[in-house]
């Protein structure tokens, strides 16, 4: 080999220079690599060429059948592990049948009532999965446009299937959580060996004792009764919580309705008149708390009410004057319903929505009013105020209301100014008066205006 061939051999690379066979016998002996998904794992195992290379292969492959096992068997465990800490209710609320989970750490059990005991039950139920749970409920209450009375009855249905009368104060430490989550300002106090719930509104709750805190009534929410001791026992951040509203807004929205006739309204029109009412929506209103008379005219009348009625009324003063159609308007609810007082129907003092009203078939001065007052104003449209006389309690053993009607036609009668307004007093409990013709029994007394 000349001198040049010799140097330019040494050049070369040293695969250049092995024979064939040799580069065979190197790329043969380079390893193998194997990527294995396990559960979520990812393994890169290499495996020799070498003469030894089914040893290997079998050592890896015992190796990669014990992880894929333990894997499996952790993955069972914890899925096992989460079933056993989730509880499945079914419960049937207004009509409705409903499905919520709650994580078993919402079930705790409280064998002290105090400050202590009780926020190491709270802090283990912050600690749960109960994001879902208020996920769940929550949909529900903005699907049905439910009031906020609505969603505590909710709250209070879910603790109750939860949980066994005997653990009466584990409910009410259930329903403060659920409430809290969901946003409102529930908080926690102690009455001898019994948990209270305390919940702020923002209006005034008749009938329902309460204690001030922070100038704010929180009223006493329990099971059972007690006269007096309640002591908060946990003290929240309330930035973000807010008191439950008083308004009924829809109330609650339910497909379920069921016709009913109106025998007394059929008599006076001449012709069958039924409306549908939904049975969710009465039971709610049944438990509805004693408060103000503004929620309840703010309230909203069912659509297929509406539908079932205002027509049919429309057509039958279609031709009638200004003062004729309130006129058989007023007669209408003079006449349409029976009366009743609160404590003969209900054992308390209770206003009445106008599908209340319809369905009972009996209300008082404050319920006719209503009804007055929604048919001037939607048939009319006329503006409504509600006259209030305001009775000695020591001479008028009951109170009465009746309502006003700014009419934009001279109308003669007993009239109000109010706010430079003109309404003629129109009363639809005096069975058979006129317009502007108020009871003679109250109308010496004062008379309160509230703006409908």
């Amino acid at each position: 080999m000349s001198c040049f061939a010799a140097r330019q051999r040494a050049c070369l690379p040293r695969s250049k220079i092995r024979s064939k066979p040799a580069r065979r016998f190197l790329l043969s002996a380079q390893p193998i690599r194997v990527i294995v998904r396990c559960g979520i794992c990812i393994h890169t195992i290499e495996i020799s060429r070498t003469t030894t290379m089914k040893r290997h292969i079998i050592i890896h492959l015992i190796f990669l059948t014990a992880i894929a096992t333990a894997w499996a068997l952790v993955g069972t465990s914890e899925h096992s592990s989460r079933q056993s800490r989730t509880r499945h209710l079914t419960i049937v609320f207004l009509g409705d049948t409903l499905s919520p989970r709650l994580p078993s750490a919402l079930f705790g059990q409280l064998d002290e009532i105090n400050s202590e005991h009780y926020n190491r039950l709270h802090n283990k139920m912050l600690r749960s999965n109960y994001k879902p749970t208020i996920d769940y409920l929550d949909r529900y209450c903005t699907e049905r446009r439910a009031c906020d009375w609505c969603r505590y009855m909710l709250v209070r249905a879910v603790s109750e299937a939860a949980l066994p009368d005997t653990q009466c104060n584990e409910r009410i430490a259930l329903q403060i959580f659920l409430l809290e989550q969901m946003g409102f300002d529930a908080r926690a106090a102690q009455q001898g060996e019994r948990l209270v719930m305390l919940l702020p509104f923002d209006g005034t709750i008749y009938e329902r004792g309460y204690i001030t805190i922070d100038n704010q009534r929180f009223y006493i929410f329990e099971y059972g009764s007690a006269p007096e001791g309640y002591r908060p026992i946990l003290r929240l951040d309330t930035t973000h919580r807010r008191p439950l509203s008083i308004e009924i807004g829809a109330g609650i929205d339910s497909p379920h309705a069921t016709p009913i006739s109106l025998p007394l309204w059929s008599d006076y029109l001449g012709r069958a008149v039924t409306v549908p009412i939904s049975s969710a929506r009465i039971e709610l209103m049944r438990q509805y708390p004693t408060t103000e008379k503004v929620p309840f005219h703010r309230a909203e009348v069912p659509d297929a009410i509406c539908d079932a009625l205002l027509p049919m009324l429309a057509q039958q003063i279609a031709t009638m004057s200004q003062l004729d159609a309130a006129e058989y308007l007023l007669g209408l609810v003079q006449r349409g319903f029976e009366f009743t007082s609160d404590s003969d129907l209900f054992g308390r003092h209770k206003q009445m929505t106008i599908e209340e009203s319809l369905f009972y078939g009996r209300n008082n001065c404050k319920d006719r009013t209503l009804i007055f007052a929604w048919l001037i104003e939607e048939l009319l449209g006329l503006s409504t105020v509600l006259i209030d006389y305001q009775v000695d309690p020591k001479i008028e053993s009951v109170g009465h209301v009746a309502c006003g009607v700014e009419f934009t036609q001279r109308t003669a009668g007993t009239f109000i100014t109010y706010n430079g307004h003109r309404y003629v007093i129109c009363d639809p409990s005096y069975v058979d008066a006129p317009v502007g013709q108020p009871m003679p029994r109250y109308s010496h007394w004062p008379m309160a205006v509230l703006e409908l």
